[in-house]
């Protein structure tokens, strides 16, 4: 069984995005990559450090896992997990991916976009814009233990900082041709409250090729449809909407009726 286990406090290394197009591919985001003037500091928030209600090791067998207020939702070849607590954002990824490949050239964050990785999405304020704006967040975990972190706004993810853990485990015996991921984000740092909704999405990606050489053809990007609606995460206002109390997801029709 092999583990990787990262408490992590960093910056993306640049505005490189995954954006939700017919190709399913990563593209380059338009406009500078370093933070808009005034943005807001992640690490001033109340308690500044948030202890994980749950052990974060890449399992879900922690009884929080099993509650009614944990929402499902499968797209693609990943099923997905989500609690939500007064404190944080708890997410757990279990992905069929019998290919364990990843691409590493300088080792910086963008090359996650290009190995097995999964995505998370988050309109912090649910502001429902029709791109990136500020309060809107997007996290890249890798399968390999490689990160990348992005904030909006004006339509482009550029570089965050910010504090969440996370493990990856991958699967053995019958459960080889898994792996498994769980993470826990700190909502206070987004400038969430305990009793406040959020938008949410998901995307993953899936490296099919073992050769280290960044080819489009090597990798493909895939996004949640839910009800047979897409949840495009280059489109907040597409969101699905995580109640505060947990249970299961809402679209934005349900949610705002």
């Amino acid at each position: 069984m092999k583990k990787k286990l990262l408490s992590a406090v960093l910056a993306s290394a640049c505005a490189l995005s995954l954006c939700a197009c017919g190709s399913g591919q990563p593209t380059v985001a338009s406009g500078i990559d370093v933070p808009p003037a005034g943005a807001s500091n992640p690490f001033d928030f109340v308690g500044n450090t948030v202890k994980p209600e749950v052990v974060i090791d890449g399992s879900d067998s922690d009884e929080l896992w099993q509650g009614a207020d944990v929402a499902h939702v499968d797209f693609s070849s990943c099923n997905v997990s989500i609690l939500r607590r007064p404190q944080a954002v708890y997410v757990y990824f279990k992905v069929l991916d019998v290919t364990p490949y990843s691409y590493v050239s300088q080792g910086d964050a963008d090359e996650v976009t290009f190995s097995d990785s999964i995505e998370i999405y988050i309109d912090a304020m649910l502001g429902r814009t029709t791109t990136p704006q500020a309060n809107c967040y997007q996290i890249n975990l890798g399968r390999d233990g490689r990160t990348r972190i992005m904030s909006g706004s004006n339509g482009v993810w550029y570089l965050w900082a910010g504090m969440y853990t996370f493990e990856v485990r991958e699967g053995w015996n019958d459960e080889h041709d898994y792996y498994f991921l769980e993470a826990m984000i700190p909502v206070g740092q987004m400038g969430i409250g305990a009793n406040e909704d959020i938008g949410i999405a998901f995307g993953h990606v899936d490296r099919s090729v073992d050769d280290n050489r960044n080819l489009e053809d090597f990798y493909k990007w895939y996004g949640m449809d839910y009800k047979q609606t897409f949840i495009d995460p280059q489109d907040p206002s597409k969101y699905l909407i995580l109640r505060h109390d947990g249970g299961k997801l809402l679209t934005g029709a349900e949610y705002f009726k």
